[in-house]
């Protein structure tokens, strides 16, 4: 089955990535979309996204064959909550010793 890990917003990462610029690009001899940037990261481009906004997400992509790498996707696309579980902050104690 193939997984996404460690979404994040695009913002999010292109900050903690330090990137100024991410580009689609075509692919002219299979005509498919990718993602490159300034630093030499590249992205697989989910096949619903055809341009870059704020409110894509990138995660980790494992296929279930191929080689595993970044893609660029829109939030929460094919995934359903079928259950969850809320829980209330608890309050931190510190121990300080002067």
């Amino acid at each position: 089955m193939s997984t996404f890990t460690r979404t994040q917003s695009i913002n999010g990462f292109a900050m903690s990535n330090g990137l100024t610029k991410i580009d689609i690009l075509k692919n002219p001899k299979t005509g498919k979309l990718f993602g490159s940037t300034n630093t030499g990261i590249t992205f697989r481009i989910a096949e619903n996204v055809t341009n870059l906004s704020d409110d894509l997400v990138v995660s980790w992509f494992n296929p279930e064959d191929g080689e595993p790498s970044w893609m660029i996707h829109k939030a929460g696309v094919g995934a359903e909550v079928v259950s969850s579980l809320s829980f209330a902050p608890q309050a931190k104690t510190f121990d300080v010793e002067l």
